[in-house]
């Protein structure tokens, strides 16, 4: 490989050799994507010497060390399953928010170990501090649970009214603790079709008439409300929690439809949220091309809950497509947020725009800084900011290209770029393909991405009206379900509201949308243009963007017990007795079962369903079933109050699946009301692919080791692995020193990561735990648990074997300054005595030589049979693979 001096923004970049490019490549059979949505992602510790930051894709939280001029990453400490936020307690305290393990992984850094593990279920997602009190948000159930900081007893949960808290905050005083709502809604709701009006006429005169649909509404507008819509629809955005009484004191409404940053003014107490507002009420795709959502910091003040609005992208002519000039300085899809401590700016990471603005105390944009490339293939995707103010140092955490990037807040310049950790295995088919999913730039002024309402790959919650007046009649061939043969299906472009769908599980699942009017991913590509309003990627862009989407998995269904099995009850239904109606028990005529469509493994054999057969005006594909539990908090009832505008079927008109099954497409048990309800119970539960041990940990001590439920979760897991729902591994220290395990099912035992160490049985680690040892076990996707737990680079050499660890400063890249360039001791441009291509200062480290060449210092061939490094200010170097 071959690195150069590249130059850039007035200063010489120095080439940035990762440790994990010198690598072998994970393949992706051996990680599981799930498309975690990082929410605080980097921290300062309380001292400020130190940087804590989350390695999602590696499963570690990450330790540097900033008492050098460059942080120097100290330790790498492995935790649960996409970790997504940290706070760090004490200076070696440190909580890491795990969103798929369901946990919080309480860390201590000095002995480089998981200390204890709190399962918090469903997907927590941020973590504060208050009060002696951890305050943790819990997107999944829609709550904040309140822990002892000291002891980790549980003390609260307080349920909230609003969807998927999860970025929180403390007031300046520590009385009341913020957290936002990520996907709130913007109080949009449905007029149904039988009691909308009809679509405007069409704009092509060769078109038909279009069909009756439903109507997208603002849920207080008063031509609908209270003589259609009789529900309350309050848009709570942000709450505000009493951190003595655990009360919810205040709710703030109309801050944004996707808050994703929230930050307390330190001078003033006002809250700052980032955010982007939908523009669904809006009707037809060519209306909203390339302004589908607005881009905002809203800025509550904090003594009466008045809202101030800043649009980030405020002057922008969105009639001008292609738009450079807005291309050139747009910030999208605005997430992390930190304030300097004067309280007089801010900055925000515009995760879609690779920028980072400066915005003044009263939200309005003062300066940006770029982080990368305009290559949706090498994007950065800020995604977490730590600022330092003391040292004048910015710390942005990038999400696509997990690296983070050190910026001179003085001079506003990126001064260095490192890896989040020293390894990273994020598959080259997620590398090549994911910023085509979070690129705004792709747009034709730079605002939007796909990302802005498939958020994270999944879905905003709410519907769109993206139908064409002037488009064309589509035809559909498709299989007719329940019937051995293929149709043609007349598509009409004035299609109507329908919710956006989720791009988790598309693997298999073509043709794809709500009407199978997409012959695979690739024929996606026309929205970029339509919808987006810039061009359409080249076909090898295309295909790298299917390839990565192909690699998302939905996350297990917290309905379903750890065992895979089903609970004995649930929404006051038996999904038991559901399951066996799904399979066995016809809904109409005598053989006609819900599971001949709706196949077992995804919900759906993706044939059609005729609008004849669904009593509807319009044909549809049948629908896959794995996430129907995020979609049951629509409620319609008269007087009920509803946290969504949108529940069941393509458009969210039925707000339970009750009500869905009280249509007359099923005649046989629309008026049975125990089967709907236990048919309902089971499809809450419906199997989205991944078992529900995945991530599924509990940290083993002297304290709790002969603890029977704890005991008892172990071996449920191992009987999990037995069945290959899961891989089993284990983290911790084995006789004082830091290892990692792998369950063995065949011969019921732990293989370890050192040559020479074990294998252990269950029974020889209690002992182990008992006579002062820690551990952690831990379920994981099928086929990554050598990776996760005794070869981290599956190069065949166990994490265990390679040399002591000490620290990775040597994987440090500078910006250099001019002068700096020119000064041979601080790497700058010394001479080559030996030859080998490297210049003296930029050597690498003499016990890194065998990994890049033979005995005699030829280089390796395994590196293509060169070898040209260039690296700056090496501190030191060491083996690479002991990282535990």
């Amino acid at each position: 490989m071959r690195c150069d001096r590249t130059p850039f923004l007035g200063v010489i970049f120095v080439c940035l050799i990762a440790a994990q490019s010198l690598r072998g490549q994970v393949p992706a059979s051996a990680f599981a994507n799930f498309e975690a949505r990082l929410t605080n992602p980097i921290r300062l510790s309380p001292d400020g010497k130190t940087l804590f930051a989350v390695n999602s894709a590696d499963a570690r939280l990450t330790v540097f060390n900033l008492s050098q001029p460059a942080p120097i990453l100290s330790r790498e400490i492995a935790v649960g399953v996409e970790p997504i936020s940290v706070n760090a307690r004490t200076n070696d305290e440190v909580w890491v928010v795990n969103e798929l393990s369901d946990s919080i992984s309480i860390v201590s850094v000095s002995s480089g170990v998981v200390t204890d593990t709190i399962y918090v279920k469903d997907e927590p997602a941020d973590v504060v501090f208050a009060a002696g009190k951890a305050f943790v948000s819990v997107a999944g159930n829609n709550e904040v649970r309140v822990f002892n900081a000291t002891t980790r007893a549980p003390v609260a949960t307080i349920p909230l009214l609003g969807q998927q808290p999860r970025a929180m905050a403390v007031s300046n005083d520590g009385s009341k603790v913020y957290v936002a709502f990520a996907e709130s809604g913007n109080r949009t709701t449905l007029i149904p079709a039988t009691q909308a009006p009809p679509q405007p006429s069409p704009t092509n005169p060769n078109l038909p008439a279009p069909p009756q649909v439903s109507l997208i509404v603002d849920a207080t507008d008063p031509q609908w409300n209270p003589s259609v819509i009789k529900y309350n629809m309050p848009d709570n955005d942000v709450a505000e929690i009493d951190t003595g009484s655990f009360q919810v004191t205040r709710y703030f409404r109309g801050v944004g439809t996707l808050n994703l940053g929230l930050a307390v003014q330190p001078s003033t107490g006002d809250l700052f949220v980032t955010n982007t507002d939908a523009r669904n009420l809006v009707r037809f795709e060519p209306t909203l091309r390339a302004h589908f959502v607005d881009n905002r910091v809203t800025r509550i003040a904090q003594a009466n809950g008045a809202l101030s609005i800043a649009d980030l992208n405020a002057g922008i002519d969105y009639a001008t497509l292609p738009n450079p000039a807005a291309q050139s300085t747009a910030l999208a899809q605005p997430t992390s947020i930190a304030f300097d401590p004067s309280g007089l700016f801010a900055y925000v990471a515009a995760f879609g725009s690779d920028r980072i603005a400066r915005i003044n105390g009263n939200g309005t944009v003062t300066s940006r800084i770029e982080l990368g490339s305009i290559n949706s293939r090498s994007m950065r995707g800020p995604r977490g900011l730590a600022l330092d103010s003391a040292n004048g140092r910015l710390y942005v955490l990038n999400r696509i290209s997990n690296t983070i990037q050190v910026i001179n807040i003085a001079t506003e310049k990126i001064i260095n770029e490192m890896p989040v950790g020293s390894f990273d295995p994020t598959p080259t088919v997620i590398k090549n393909g994911r910023g085509f999913l979070y690129d705004a730039r792709l747009s034709g002024n730079g605002t939007v991405s796909c990302a802005s309402c498939h958020l994270d790959g999944d879905s905003d919650r709410l519907a769109w009206d993206l139908g064409d007046r002037g488009g064309q009649m589509q035809t559909v061939t498709n299989k007719v379900s329940l019937f051995n043969f293929s149709a043609q299906f007349q598509m009409h472009p004035m299609k109507g509201p329908m919710r956006t769908q989720t791009l988790k599980g598309l693997t298999g699942m073509p043709p794809l949308h709500w009407r199978g009017d997409r012959s695979g991913f690739d024929a996606f590509n026309p929205a970029f243009d339509s919808l987006l309003g810039g061009p359409q990627l080249p076909a090898a862009d295309m295909t790298a963007f299917r390839e990565f989407i192909e690699t998302m998995q939905f996350p297990p269904n917290p309905n379903q017990k750890l065992d895979r099995g089903l609970p004995a009850t649930i929404a006051g239904g038996n999904p038991v007795a559901g399951q066996h109606t799904f399979i066995a028990e016809p809904y109409v005529g005598q053989n006609t079962m819900c599971v001949q469509c709706h196949l077992a493994i995804s919900g759906t054999d993706r044939s059609m369903s005729p609008a004849t057969f669904l009593q509807a005006s319009q044909d549809l594909k049948v629908p896959q079933l794995r996430n129907l539990y995020k979609k049951n908090f629509f409620n319609d009832s008269p007087g009920a109050t509803s946290i969504d505008g949108f529940g069941f079927t393509h458009d969210g008109a039925d707000p339970s699946l009750f009500r869905f099954l009280s249509h007359p497409v099923f005649p046989n048990i629309m008026n049975d009301a125990t089967r709907k309800t236990n048919l309902s119970a089971f499809l809450l539960c419906f199997d989205t692919g991944t078992a529900p041990a995945v991530g599924y940990s509990r940290t083993v001590r002297s304290t709790n080791v002969n603890d029977s439920a704890l005991n008892a979760d172990w071996n449920l897991l191992q009987s999990q692995a037995a069945v290959n729902n899961i891989d089993l591994i284990v983290k911790g220290t084995i006789d004082g020193r830091l290892h990692g395990l792998l369950y063995q099912p065949g011969t019921s035992n732990y293989a370890s990561d050192k040559t020479g160490l074990g294998p252990f049985t269950q029974a020889q680690l209690k002992t182990k735990v008992q006579n002062g040892d820690s551990i952690t076990f831990m379920g994981v996707a099928p086929g990554s648990g050598i990776r996760m737990g005794v070869d981290r680079d599956l190069n065949g050499e166990k994490d265990g074997d390679g040399a002591p660890f000490t620290s990775y400063s040597a994987w440090t890249a500078y910006w250099l300054t001019p002068a700096e360039s020119a000064n041979p001791a601080i790497g700058g441009l010394a001479a080559d005595s030996d030859g080998d291509g490297l210049t003296n200062q930029m050597e690498y480290a003499q016990n890194l030589r065998p990994k890049f060449s033979d005995a005699s210092g030829a280089p390796s061939p395994q590196f293509g049979g060169t070898l040209s490094l260039t690296f700056t200010k090496i501190l030191d170097s060491t083996d690479l693979d002991y990282v535990v």
